[in-house]
């Protein structure tokens, strides 16, 4: 008689937690369709990160505002000699290995968006 009491509670345990999971996992991707930004516009042309303002360096892709203030204030004490030099910077290392084509510590910045 204690068998199929067993039996059955454990059928219902086993069913309802292979139901739990499906609200969860829903809410969280519906959590990252909402954070999801927009991608940066192509661009092209060359940046000079020492004389480049905030909303210049924001034009690239992973430099926010964050980012772009804390180049400017580092840049402020002492320009960057290299861009080796920007790398090493705190969370700056693979930023300018994507970007490295268009950055630069010297010239005019002709950083523009690229054509359709």
């Amino acid at each position: 008689m204690h068998i199929p009491v067993l039996f059955a509670l454990l059928a219902g345990a086993a069913t309802a937690a292979a139901k739990a999971p499906a609200p969860v996992a829903a809410a969280a991707s519906a959590r990252v369709s909402r954070e999801k930004k927009p991608p940066k516009a192509k661009m092209t042309g060359v940046l000079n990160v020492n004389r480049a303002s905030e909303a210049e360096l924001r034009l690239l892709p992973g430099i926010g505002r964050g980012r772009a203030h804390a180049i400017v204030e580092r840049r402020a004490k002492r320009p960057f000699s290299s861009l080796d030099e920007l790398a090493r910077m705190k969370r700056m290392k693979t930023v300018v290995q994507k970007n490295r084509a268009h950055l630069s510590v010297e010239g005019e910045t002709s950083l523009r968006p690229a054509g359709p």
